[in-house]
């Protein structure tokens, strides 16, 4: 990993992540599934956090042999759902400094 930057280059990440090939990172990045940032010269980089979405993909494509269109839908729904849950912590955290009896009043309309 460059240590200035804290990304991956692409050897890096086909290192990585062992069912991940050429082929495969690219069809990945075509699908627009995972999205490299560009450190100059066209060469492409990769986060840290793509480690862990490249391995899904390659589950999601070993176990269910899923096509470009359904990798991205099931993807975009992940990713929303990684969404929600950020916000649903947020609230939690806001709600806990919040008085007693307003978490009181809270959770009694949640159990309704």
């Amino acid at each position: 990993m460059t240590e200035r930057t804290g990304f991956l280059s692409e050897e890096e990440m086909l290192a990585a992540v062992a069912r991940l090939d050429r082929p495969r990172l690219a069809r990945f990045v075509r699908a627009e599934v995972i999205r490299p940032a560009e450190a100059g010269g066209g060469r492409m980089v990769y986060r840290q956090l793509d480690i862990a979405r490249m391995e899904l993909l390659c589950d999601l494509c070993d176990d269910f042999d899923l096509d470009d269109t359904a990798l991205a839908v099931v993807m975009d729904l992940v990713d929303q759902l990684h969404g929600t849950r950020g916000d649903l912590v947020a609230l939690m955290r806001a709600l806990a400094e919040e008085p007693q009896e307003v978490r009181a009043r809270v959770m009694a309309r949640l159990t309704r």
